[in-house]
């Protein structure tokens, strides 16, 4: 478990230091085992996170270890687990240019090779409250086969096969983003 708790850390410092999040905004989670995830608690901030704040939750969103609560996306994380056993890393962010795109309604282009090969198409979630049950099975749906979606006045869900994956493919959606900005303002 030990092993998990630092690369968790590590993977939502890297999150912070790129600037996907700010402050206590997102959250991040792998799979330990079959049945129990790590995720971070909440009002968690990624750039610091500390052991404290890491919360060990079983396939059906009971606490087994930790101090803190979860974080309020818990059900987002779980749903994706059960449905996708190639995933054991989640990422949740609230970058700007994706989250804009979001807000929009708009898809992600795919504007260069990493885009459409790695990322393919990337959903627009409709809005639903925060923390509930809803939002986590409309991200579950939208995220069936791909690696990101959007969340409409939301931010930004990547998934991957280990938390270096769902960080970098984080990073990839942000960097998308922005060529799309940057288009449709050269574009005018």
């Amino acid at each position: 478990m030990q092993s998990y708790k630092e690369e968790i850390i590590q993977a939502a410092k890297e999150v912070y230091e790129k600037g996907l999040v700010i402050g206590r905004v997102g959250n991040i989670s792998c799979r330990v085992d079959e049945g129990r995830i790590l995720i971070s608690s909440t009002g968690a901030c990624l750039g610091k996170l500390s052991e404290r704040d890491l919360v060990v939750l079983d396939s059906e969103g009971e606490k087994l270890e930790g101090e803190e609560e979860p974080s309020t996306e818990k059900w987002v994380h779980i749903e994706i687990y059960k449905a996708r056993p190639d995933v054991n890393a989640i990422v949740h962010t609230h970058s700007p240019y994706a989250s804009a795109l979001a807000y929009l309604k708009k898809n992600l282009r795919p504007v260069n090779p990493e885009g459409e090969y790695i990322l393919g198409r990337v959903p627009v979630v409709p809005p639903f409250v925060y923390g509930t049950r809803e939002l986590a099975e409309a991200v579950r749906d939208h995220l069936r086969l791909g690696k990101a979606a959007l969340l409409e006045m939301h931010g930004v869900v990547t998934v991957g096969e280990d938390l270096n994956e769902a960080v970098n493919i984080a990073e990839l959606v942000e960097e998308v983003a922005k060529i799309n900005y940057l288009i449709e303002m050269l574009e005018k």
